[in-house]
């Protein structure tokens, strides 16, 4: 149930964001405007950044806000992914697209179950967060590139790759945050966290 308490400059973004994102769909699905309908995805994606600031800065945190950011992020990210995979055509790169989107549905489910079973909100973590950025950035360079400079993404599908395998390391290794076992002092730590977290350890001991 939506209350008073939830009509606030943050929400009103991401609910824009959500639907420019939507309509961006639609206009690559008929070919109107595709230059445009990137635009808005791009303009989608720095918006977040924008109403999560806006939320601390104004101290406009609110309940439906921590559900919807992050709904608005996997609508956003479902969108580019799968018109870029459309547009691109190649096998590996809708297999990394297929990975990413798995992880996006695992981990809201995941965290469906823990909200539902332990009434209990997971927030999102640190890497989590650079995995949207990442997602984010590699999406927006390709629509741009490819939709608006009418970019031949063939002659750069060396940087694609890396570019890809790199944000599909991030966004499969940020899910395992989740469901890794936790540490021996129990907090949950990704492979990336638990190497880091290993390296730490044996400078620190040498010292």
């Amino acid at each position: 149930m939506v209350s008073r308490a939830d009509i606030t400059v943050p929400n009103f973004i991401t609910i824009m964001r959500i639907v420019g994102a939507v309509a961006a769909a639609f206009m690559f699905m008929n070919e109107i405007r595709e230059d445009l309908a990137a635009f808005l995805c791009i303009g989608a994606s720095i918006l977040d950044y924008f109403d999560g600031w806006y939320a601390r800065k104004f101290n406009q945190k609110t309940r439906l806000g921590a559900h919807l950011d992050p709904f608005a992020d996997k609508v956003l990210i479902s969108i580019v992914f799968i018109v870029l995979a459309f547009e691109l055509k190649s096998g590996w790169f809708t297999l990394c697209v297929s990975v990413i989107l798995a992880r996006e549905l695992t981990i809201t489910i995941y965290r469906m179950f823990i909200r539902k079973r332990y009434r209990r909100y997971i927030h999102a973590s640190l890497l989590g967060k650079v995995k949207t950025a990442a997602q984010c950035v590699v999406g927006d360079i390709l629509l741009f590139y490819i939709f608006v400079r009418s970019g031949d993404p063939a002659s750069h599908s060396t940087i694609i790759f890396i570019a890809m395998v790199l944000t599909l390391f991030i966004t499969v290794d940020s899910g395992l945050r989740y469901l890794l076992p936790s540490c021996s002092d129990g907090k949950k730590r990704s492979v990336i966290e638990r190497v880091y977290q290993w390296i730490h350890g044996v400078c620190t001991s040498k010292v």
